[in-house]
């Protein structure tokens, strides 16, 4: 009764967003830290790493295949065109795995799913290290992308599912994180100025990094216990409430069966039949929000964020900056996103959906145009610092938003299918903004990122008209944005644009109301992730 009053206390008091955070991970214990961390580096930490292995490296490995006669030294179009084919192979695996992934989890369960990744993951290093051709290195990266697209898939939803609920925020943001520190540890370690494995000679020991991580992932998470939600469904509450017992070591059995309670109310609300691509075009409520979400999704990459990731070295030193010191650049910039990335979360909850988009969209495009001024002119320092302005309006804009909107656009029973074409659309996008932008920069050269000065200035525009505000409101209040002018919004009609609620779980009971609302809280904050959990 003292720790429930204690809870209630905490949960009523103005105490700013750090100092709660702080809090809820006390209500955490040392399996479910064990459990998040195995699976962040293994997985998340890895999708960040190949992100972030491109970038200073390619100079490396154009030596590489020239010394062994795989290239021509000197044709700039043919290394051109097979880089970015390399480069992109990872959002074409990326694309797969998202597919693929969720449909294992649900047979499996999610930490298998997790753990079935990783032979995608080892297979791709050895491949990316010492490539026998092109098409060993494309290949490879195919390979690993599916590993990360899978990780992705699965990794945020293992970790939402055995958190409770008061530390679902604070753990929430550790796969971001992660992904984040993935990219600066990559990209740190291929820089020469640093001297640690950037030279032609070493470049192959950086991928025993994400091998590492993949054996530390195999060899702690097989003890840990399965995703109670998915042992629920498959198993039933008694193996469920085995699984949470030994996430919560130190709760008692009516809190283990409170929350066995609690999940069974949130599967409830999305026990119903899906809808497919049929339904959803006869019905202007479905397919409005569905398109938004989508054009937020593909906000993340045509704003350029990935330009900057995957190719910012290259710009720089097409600019004329020398390759060590554009190199030191890039760590820095992605050292930046790092940093940026926790307060930008935290930020999230306390700003309107719609505001932090359009704010973020808007100040990347006014970044855009001060870095193509600056390297149009030669002044590659402040072209450094637009870069800097580019990361932190990404982060406090579309990194944070595009994640979790589809699910607090949609109702539950079209959130599966809207969720699937989301982040199908972010995953082609990734596709073509990697293996379009080395051409388009040999084209344009320091006029290239006035392309996404103007792409994000289209954005914001969108983001104005066609978003509407989430925070804080239903899915049958969001869903009459959508709805045509003539229709009158009557109680009937609310309630058609969400599933029914099975009849033995909609008693007025005090926990149920808490339970309510700390699911849809959950899948507002984008860690409930429909397309693991409807069939």
């Amino acid at each position: 009764k003292l720790q429930i009053r204690a809870a209630a206390s905490v949960s009523a008091s103005p105490l700013p967003t750090v100092v709660r955070r702080v809090t809820a991970m006390q209500h955490v214990s040392a399996r479910v830290l064990r459990a998040v961390l195995a699976s962040t580096i293994g997985g998340s930490f890895q999708f960040g790493f190949s992100t972030g292995f491109v970038n200073n490296t390619e100079m490396f490995i154009r030596h590489y295949f020239i010394a062994m006669g795989a290239e021509a030294s000197g044709n700039d179009r043919h290394f051109n065109l097979m880089w970015s084919l390399a480069v992109s192979g990872f959002a074409v695996g990326g694309l797969l795995g998202t597919l693929v992934f969720p449909a294992v989890a649900n047979r499996v369960g999610r930490k298998w799913a997790i753990l079935a990744t990783t032979g995608f993951c080892y297979a791709s290093c050895y491949m990316i290290a010492f490539p026998a051709g092109w098409w060993a290195l494309v290949l490879g990266r195919v390979l690993v992308g599916i590993g990360a697209g899978g990780a992705c898939a699965t990794v945020p939803m293992y970790v939402a599912e055995i958190t409770p609920v008061e530390a679902r925020g604070t753990l929430g943001t550790v796969h971001q994180l992660m992904i984040t520190i993935g990219i600066v540890v990559a990209q740190g370690l291929s820089a020469s100025k640093l001297e640690l494995l950037g030279d032609d000679g070493r470049w192959h020991y950086m991928m025993l990094v994400p091998c590492s991580c993949i054996t530390l992932l195999l060899l702690m998470l097989p003890s840990c216990e399965d995703s109670p939600v998915f042992l629920l469904q498959s198993h039933g509450e008694g193996r469920a409430a085995e699984a949470l017992r030994w996430f919560r070591a130190r709760a008692t059995d009516e809190q283990i069966w409170k929350e066995v309670s609690s999940m069974q109310l949130e599967l409830s609300l999305s026990a119903c039949e899906s809808v497919g691509l049929r339904e959803v075009a006869r019905d202007r409520r479905l397919w409005g929000p569905v398109l938004v979400g989508c054009g937020v999704n593909l906000s993340m990459q045509l704003s350029g964020i990935d330009a900057v990731l995957y190719y910012s070295t290259k710009v720089l030193q097409d600019a004329g900056i020398a390759l060590e010191w554009a190199q030191v650049y890039t760590v820095l910039i992605s050292l930046v996103n790092v940093l940026v990335t926790i307060p930008a979360m935290m930020l999230m909850d306390k700003a309107g959906r719609k505001v932090i988009q359009s704010l973020g969209l808007g100040g990347m495009c006014m970044a855009y145009l001060i870095m193509t001024t600056a390297l149009v002119t030669g002044q590659h320092l402040v072209a450094v610092g637009a870069m800097f302005g580019v990361v932190c309006c990404f982060a406090f804009g579309p990194g944070c938003i595009a994640w979790f909107i589809v699910a607090e656009l949609t109702p539950v029973h079209a959130r599966g299918f809207a969720t699937t074409v989301g982040l199908g659309s972010n995953w082609l996008a990734n596709f073509l903004v990697a293996f379009a932008f080395p051409h388009v920069l040999a084209a344009l050269h320091a006029w290239t990122f006035g392309i996404f000065a103007v792409t994000t200035l289209l954005l914001t525009v969108f983001t104005l008209t066609c978003l509407p505000e989430t925070q804080g409101r239903s899915v049958a209040e969001i869903s009459d944005f959508f709805a045509p002018a003539a229709v009158l919004v009557t109680p009937a009609a609310a309630r058609l644009s969400s599933p029914p609620v099975s009849p033995k779980l909609s008693r007025s009971d005090s926990w149920h109301s808490e339970t309510s609302t700390a699911a849809s809280t959950a899948v507002s904050a984008g860690l409930f992730t429909p397309l693991l959990s409807c069939e």
